[in-house]
């Protein structure tokens, strides 16, 4: 079970929603590719795709690229 925290953050400018909320979209389309990787491997090889690996095809993705390194790695 995944348990998930709700956060509100108040007092920020329009300008600074607007980077957080872009963020937020970046790292989403980057998990949805590290799945699509992970699930097309399993269809094609049968076995679970490593992490290394899912790395390595990853970082010359534009998602990658416009999140900071460590924020894209977790």
């Amino acid at each position: 079970m995944h348990l998930t925290v709700k956060q509100q953050v108040k007092h920020l400018s329009k300008e600074d929603y607007k980077t957080i909320k872009e963020l937020c979209h970046i790292a989403k389309n980057l998990a949805n590719e590290a799945i699509y990787n992970v699930r097309q491997y399993y269809f094609s090889e049968g076995e679970f795709l490593k992490y290394e690996k899912n790395y390595t095809l990853l970082k010359n993705s534009a998602n990658y690229k416009a999140l900071n390194s460590y924020m894209a790695q977790q």
